[in-house]
């Protein structure tokens, strides 16, 4: 931001009436004009998303384009995620380690595991308050609750959403052998619509939407209902970042709280700045997604970015318990609340 000092005299030593007339003259008429003092260049950062441009990394759009980044004297890249040209998928956890981003969206169960293999990343906030995971299934299956689910096929990719599934079972003492998870290799939901399973554990606020859109009722379970309380999306830094940058941090996520409540208070304007950064998508297809997703942004009584110590204590127990874990890790060193706190302090 542009700070600009007038320099005016302290004090006009005695020299006579007129001396001291002349003086005040020239100053009221501009003579001393005042000097700029130089800007501070921004502070140039890269966020990486954890998918391909679309309306789940809105709020960051809304604080590049209303001018919340720039406020903080950042300018930021938003880098798309996805799969790379060869075919491999775009880890946030590993890009922000490797210092080819400074910021990164990952889930709390990605971090820690990340933890675990030695990536100094941190989680400093998270984006949902509520996990979007659930088990969809069509309007008429009967899989209204976990113990509705023996004897349905359930497809579930490998990975966080299995670990999640198998945690369900478990925690409604569930016979994992009445419902094993079926390997979900179609990102789509053609199986489920063809009869080839009967549910599928997905993204409410995606492919339950995308049911709708074939003109089909979803029959839609959210996890986090059932006591599967886990952060879908936080943002993360490095540790190098914390300990050599933390006004940088904490600028960034200033900023990042701005724009995701300016999405919060006027969603409509806010997900038409998707098409910027990828012109492809269908704006009313990003509208019906952003509204299934305001709900899961927060909770009564719970800002927005907060963060519960005991969902990471419960992701933590759950990784070791499913075994993607060998070993517990210092899981106080996976996140902090120091910038969230700094930033609520008034």
């Amino acid at each position: 931001m542009d700070h600009v000092l007038s320099r005016w005299p302290l004090s006009v030593p005695f020299r006579g009436l007129l001396c001291c007339l002349t003086v005040l003259a020239l100053a009221a008429c501009g003579a001393s004009a005042p000097t700029a003092v130089p800007t501070t260049p921004p502070d140039a950062v890269t966020l990486q998303l954890h998918w391909v441009h679309d309306y789940s990394s809105v709020g960051f759009y809304a604080a590049e384009k209303n001018g919340a980044f720039a406020s903080q004297n950042l300018t930021v890249t938003i880098a798309g995620g996805g799969f790379s040209e060869q075919g491999t998928y775009i880890d946030a956890t590993t890009q922000v380690a490797n210092g080819n981003a400074d910021f990164g969206i990952a889930s709390a169960d990605s971090i820690i595991q990340a933890r675990a293999q030695g990536k100094p990343v941190v989680g400093i906030a998270a984006i949902f308050q509520r996990s979007p995971l659930a088990i969809i299934s069509l309007e008429g299956s009967g899989i209204n609750r976990p113990q509705d689910l023996p004897g349905h096929t359930i497809a579930v990719a490998d990975g966080g959403a299995t670990q999640l599934y198998n945690t369900l079972l478990s925690l409604h003492t569930i016979d994992p052998v009445s419902a094993p998870p079926t390997p979900r290799t179609n990102a789509g939901i053609t199986p489920l619509i063809n009869g080839n399973v009967d549910a599928m554990v997905a993204w409410a606020i995606n492919e339950g939407v995308e049911l709708r859109e074939a003109g089909k009722t979803p029959n839609i379970m959210l996890m986090s209902d059932f006591g599967i309380d886990s952060y879908e999306l936080v943002l993360l830094t490095s540790e190098k970042m914390i300990a050599e940058h933390p006004d940088v941090v904490k600028r960034f996520l200033q900023a990042t709280l701005q724009g995701w409540n300016d999405v919060l208070k006027n969603p409509d304007p806010a997900v038409a700045l998707v098409q910027d950064y990828n012109a492809t998508l269908d704006l009313a297809g990003q509208q019906r997604r952003l509204q299934a997703t305001l709900p899961l942004l927060t909770v009564p009584g719970t800002p927005f970015g907060a963060m519960q110590p005991e969902f990471w204590t419960f992701t933590h127990q759950m990784l070791l318990d499913q075994k993607a874990l060998t070993q517990p890790i210092a899981l106080e060193r996976a996140y902090t609340l120091t910038f969230l706190n700094d930033l609520a302090t008034p």
